[in-house]
C-alpha cells in the first residue's frame, strides 16, 4: 500500500481539474509554502497577514534554521524527512535559488537516553551515516561532560529570510494575491472577514497564523492544546578562523534551565547563532519580544559557554525571542475546525523544516485526496511511527 507521505509528495506533479478559491491566513513559512503548493496545482489563492509580507517580526523570519533527517524518538517525522527534502528542492527549482546549505551536524551527548537508538534506526532506514567522533577532534566543542559525540549525516541549514523573500517574489507570478490586512473572523463559511468588514470569498480557508491563532480562534486553540512560548536566540561574532569549517552543534544540557543549546555556524552570510531548547513557559501571544528578557539571555549565554569551546572570546552581537506555537507532544496540528476551515499549526522548530511537505498535505486535503482524519493522523507523525515500529519488530 502506498504511504500517505508518498501520495502527498506526488502532488508535486500535475494540476487539479477542480480549481478552488482558497484563503490562507498567515504569511509565515507555512502559510507561504501552502500558497505555493496550492497555486502550482491551479487553485486561486489569497494570503492574508496582519503584518507586512514577509514580516521581519514574525518567528519564521531568521537567518538560519536547522534541517536534518535525525528526529530522535519522533521516528514518524524522521520517516517524512526524505519527502520534505524533495519538497524543498522542488521549491528551490521554482524560485531559482537553492537556500539549503549542507553542514555537518554533531550531537554532543551528556547522558544516556533513547535518542541514540532511535536515530541509529532512522538513519539506517534512510541510508545515512551515524558515526561516533572523538569530541577532542572538534575544536569548537566544549568537551566537558560529553560522554559521546555523534555525527549525523543528511543535515544542513535553511536560509530562512531569503526563503521568505523568494516566496514573496515567486507567488504573484503563480497568481497568488498577497494582502497585508487584519483578519477578525476566520471561521465563517464563505471566507474570512477582515477588520473593515470585507469578506474574502473562499471555498476553503486554511489558518496558518502561528501564535496568532490563540487570538483569532481561541476555542480551537484550547481544543487542540495550543499555547505560545518564547525561545531565545543570540547572534555572536566569533574569533577569526575558528568556525569556517565547523559543524552545527546540538547539545542537550541535563539540569540546565535552558535544556541545552543548539549552534549554527556562520554560513552564506549568516551570523553564528545559538538558541535554547526551553519552551516550557507559556506566554501571551501578545507578549513583548523586544527588548529580550535579560534572564533568558543570560541563561542562554551560560549554556553557550557550556557547549562552545573558548566562548568568552565570542562577542554577542544581539539577541531576540521567537514566539513559537507549542502543541501537545510537539506535533503538527492539521485539523478541521468548521465547515471549509482547517487549522494548520506547527510546533516549535518543526514548522520550518517540514513546511513545504505539510503544505502539500494541506493541498491534498483541500482537493479531497485525503480525508481530514487521515490528514491529521499523518501530520502528527503517527503514520511514520507505525511504519517504524513494524520495521523494528
Amino acid at each position: 500500500m502506498t504511504s500517505l507521505t508518498a501520495r502527498i509528495a506526488a502532488l508535486l506533479d500535475g494540476r487539479t481539474d477542480r480549481p478552488r478559491r482558497i484563503a490562507v491566513v498567515g504569511a509565515g513559512v507555512l502559510g507561504l509554502t501552502t500558497a505555493w503548493a496550492l497555486a502550482r496545482r491551479g487553485h486561486a489563492v489569497t494570503v492574508l497577514d496582519a503584518g507586512p509580507i514577509p514580516n521581519p517580526e514574525g518567528s519564521s523570519f531568521d537567518e538560519g534554521r536547522i534541517i536534518r533527517h535525525a528526529y530522535g524518538t519522533m521516528e514518524g517525522y524522521a520517516a517524512m524527512m526524505p519527502a520534505a527534502f524533495t519538497a524543498w528542492r522542488a521549491l528551490f527549482a521554482e524560485t531559482g535559488a537553492d537556500r539549503l546549505v549542507p553542514a555537518r551536524a554533531i550531537y554532543a551527548l551528556r547522558e544516556e537516553t533513547p535518542w541514540q537508538g532511535a536515530v541509529a534506526r532512522s538513519q539506517a532506514r534512510h541510508g545515512l551515516g551515524f558515526t561516533a567522533v572523538d569530541p577532542a577532534t572538534i575544536p569548537v566543542l566544549n568537551p566537558d561532560g560529553v560522554i559521546r559525540a555523534m555525527e549525523v549525516a543528511g543535515s544542513g541549514m535553511l536560509l530562512a529570510a531569503p526563503i521568505l523573500a523568494d516566496l514573496v517574489a515567486l507567488l504573484p507570478s503563480l497568481g497568488v494575491v498577497l494582502r497585508p490586512c487584519s483578519v477578525v473572523a476566520a471561521c465563517p463559511e464563505g471566507g474570512p472577514v477582515l477588520a473593515d468588514g470585507t469578506r474574502i470569498p473562499a471555498d476553503a480557508t486554511l489558518v496558518a497564523a502561528g501564535a496568532g491563532v490563540l487570538r483569532l480562534m481561541p476555542e480551537a486553540a484550547r481544543r487542540f492544546g495550543l499555547r505560545a512560548s518564547l525561545q531565545t536566540v543570540a547572534y555572536l561574532e566569533p574569533p577569526p578562523g575558528l568556525w569556517e569549517d565547523a559543524p552545527m552543534l546540538l547539545c542537550r544540557l541535563p539540569g540546565h534551565p535552558t535544556g541545552g543549546v543548539y549552534v549554527l555556524p556562520p554560513r552564506a552570510g549568516t551570523r553564528l547563532k545559538i538558541g535554547d531548547y526551553d519552551t516550557s513557559a507559556t506566554v501571551s501571544p501578545d507578549a513583548p519580544r523586544d527588548p529580550p528578557r535579560a534572564g533568558r539571555v543570560a541563561a542562554l549565554l551560560h549554556a553557550g559557554a557550556r557547549a562552545i569551546a573558548g566562548f568568552g572570546a565570542h562577542r554577542v552581537m544581539g539577541a531576540r525571542h521567537c514566539l513559537y506555537t507549542m502543541a501537545p507532544e510537539d506535533r503538527f496540528v492539521l485539523q478541521p475546525v468548521a465547515a471549509g476551515v482547517t487549522l494548520a499549526s506547527a510546533c516549535s522548530g518543526h514548522g520550518f523544516k517540514l513546511a513545504p511537505l505539510m503544505a502539500l498535505g494541506l493541498a491534498a486535503g483541500v482537493e479531497g485526496q485525503v480525508t481530514a482524519e487521515h490528514l491529521a493522523f499523518w501530520a502528527s507523525g503517527r503514520e511514520g511511527e507505525a511504519s517504524a515500529a513494524t520495521a523494528s519488530a
